[in-house]
């Protein structure tokens, strides 16, 4: 079982979203935390509200300013990192990126942005990291999506990306498990974070619509979610009820029943929008 209270637990993404919910969250728990993202100035903004949850004095939290999506300052900072806060207990891949349109919209500009940060970065940061983790009981936890699982009109891109990530994820968990890392990825469906007011700026209707039929869930209950991974070693977490059970007719009908639900929404809505 994975322990909380007193634990070293770094967090990429961490200062916005999903990362920052299970940051607050884990210092709550008396954890210590360590968050890591590319703006400094959120970072700064993140570490005082994260330490507003501390639950004792004694606890640490320290922020890292790294672009998880470039090699080079990764491999550099993480042992610096190491130096300053300690050994990781937990490892969180929280950064992320969203994103969606239509293909023939999708530049490959784009297309490589988000595979840099959501794929790349994640095997940057779990190579840089995992010389420390291996040979001791730890836990690391990916961040892939409903849309990893299955594929989504309007998320040729984003999909993709997290597809990629629990294909990594499904390779991987055996492996750290042999070295003592207990590996959880988390598949959620839409979340509220700030990345969804810039995804409305490109999202097709048809890709809402049929977003529609999981819902959105808080990046608080994600996090609460990641927590309950880590206390219970839990390899795969379907967060949300309509997402299990969306997963489930995907899985039960390989894929037939989830594809005529979603081939009738975008047969019903027609060809109504400027392509």
């Amino acid at each position: 079982m994975g322990t909380i209270n007193g634990a070293n637990i770094y967090i990429t993404g961490g200062s916005s979203g999903i990362g920052l919910a299970f940051a607050k969250l884990a210092i709550q728990k008396g954890a210590h935390v360590a968050i890591i993202a590319r703006d400094k100035a959120k970072l700064e903004k993140a570490k005082y509200e994260i330490k507003t949850c501390c639950s004792n004095q004694h606890q640490r939290i320290e922020a890292f300013s790294v672009d998880v999506s470039d090699a080079e300052k990764v491999y550099k900072a993480v042992p610096a990192m190491i130096k300053k806060f300690g050994k990781p207990d937990i490892l969180v891949c929280a950064a992320g990126l969203g994103f969606s349109n239509y293909f023939e919209k999708i530049s490959d500009g784009d297309f490589k942005r988000i595979m840099d940060i959501n794929v790349f970065g994640i095997w940057y940061t779990l190579k840089a990291f995992y010389p420390y983790m291996a040979g001791r009981k730890t836990n690391i936890v990916l961040l892939s999506s409903l849309a990893g699982l299955i594929g989504i009109y309007g998320y040729s891109a984003y999909g993709t990306s997290k597809f990629a990530v629990f294909g990594l994820a499904d390779c991987l968990r055996s492996e750290f498990k042999e070295k003592g890392i207990c590996l959880s990825v988390l598949c959620p469906p839409e979340v509220n974070t700030p990345f969804i007011a810039e995804e409305l700026k490109t999202i097709p209707k048809k890709t809402k619509c049929i977003k529609k039929m999981t819902g959105m869930l808080s990046a608080e209950t994600i996090a609460k979610k990641m927590v309950g991974a880590i206390q219970n070693n839990k390899y795969m977490v379907v967060p949300g009820t309509m997402s299990k059970i969306t997963w489930f007719i995907h899985r039960m009908f390989n894929g037939y029943g989830t594809r005529i639900i979603t081939d009738g929404i975008i047969k019903f809505l027609g060809n109504d929008e400027i392509r």
